[in-house]
């Protein structure tokens, strides 16, 4: 399975159990999957000259409040940047050199836009997987930021009461580890699930393929995804890879409740297999 990512270095690495990757050139790897031409270069290029700008207007002995509050006006307020509540599920909003020429993501992409700025800055921030929701935070103290509220800054109670709103929940209570810095592997998944979930109600199959074939990568012992690429890979016209991963997944659950529907699928790859030799 890895051999299909030779083009795909950080993401090899991530396989590879390493956590010190490059989000930023990981996000654009993702993005090459729907825009093979992406010029990678360009978009770094940009994301550098955005770090400039917070620099200069940064001096020595700046507090750190100050210093996101500098990254805030650049990337919200001079350059617009947004969260999409017009058209949150479209696929766009996922992809980094999208959300750089359009200026409107959600919250993991924009999240993963402003970390690559702030560490440009020499800021040490890491994303937070909360539940319905991603935030970025500093790593050594609980001061949190939400990309996805222009920057808004909040302390663990805040968080809080941000996930109550998004679940339409009266109150939330978030533990400490939910609140924790989360490696790079949580949300390179994150944000292969919202693509996946994205391109599945659209029935976008074809480009939903190289979605699971990463997210199966990066965890093959997930029945459900393996299922799920088996599936995609039907509509597709893959018989043969579809027989790889149904078949995995009724070796791992074969008391599954969807066995039957499953094995059907799995008769109908033998049959259109069978037809082409």
């Amino acid at each position: 399975m890895a051999g299909r990512f030779a083009n795909s270095p950080e993401f090899r690495q991530l396989l590879a159990g390493e956590d010190l990757v490059d989000t930023t050139r990981l996000a654009f790897e993702l993005a090459r999957d729907a825009y093979p031409y992406l010029d990678e270069v360009r978009y770094l290029r940009r994301i550098d000259e955005l770090a400039e700008r917070v620099r200069d207007r940064c001096p020595n002995g700046l507090k750190v409040r100050q210093v996101l509050g500098q990254i805030n006006w650049v990337l919200f307020f001079e350059e617009g940047y947004r969260g999409n509540v017009d058209d949150y599920y479209d696929p766009r909003n996922s992809y980094l050199n999208d959300v750089i020429d359009r200026r409107v993501g959600i919250p993991i992409s924009l999240s993963v836009l402003y970390l690559a700025v702030a560490d440009r800055i020499g800021l040490d921030m890491a994303g937070v997987n909360l539940p319905a929701h991603f935030m970025v935070r500093l790593r050594a103290t609980p001061l949190f930021v939400d990309p996805f509220q222009a920057g808004l800054l909040l302390d663990p109670a805040g968080c809080a009461r941000r996930i109550a709103e998004v679940t339409g929940r009266e109150t939330v209570s978030l533990p400490d580890d939910a609140l924790a810095p989360c490696p790079p592997r949580t949300l390179v998944t994150r944000m292969l699930r919202n693509l996946k979930a994205t391109y599945l109600k659209r029935e976008e199959f074809h480009s939903a393929v190289p979605v699971l074939r990463r997210l199966v990568a990066l965890d093959p012992g997930n029945a459900e995804e393996r299922r799920d690429l088996g599936i995609i890979c039907m509509h597709t016209d893959m018989p043969g890879d579809a027989i790889e991963h149904l078949e995995a997944y009724v070796q791992a659950q074969p008391s599954a409740i969807d066995r039957e529907m499953v094995n059907l699928v799995l008769k109908a790859a033998w049959r259109d297999l069978a037809r082409r030799n």
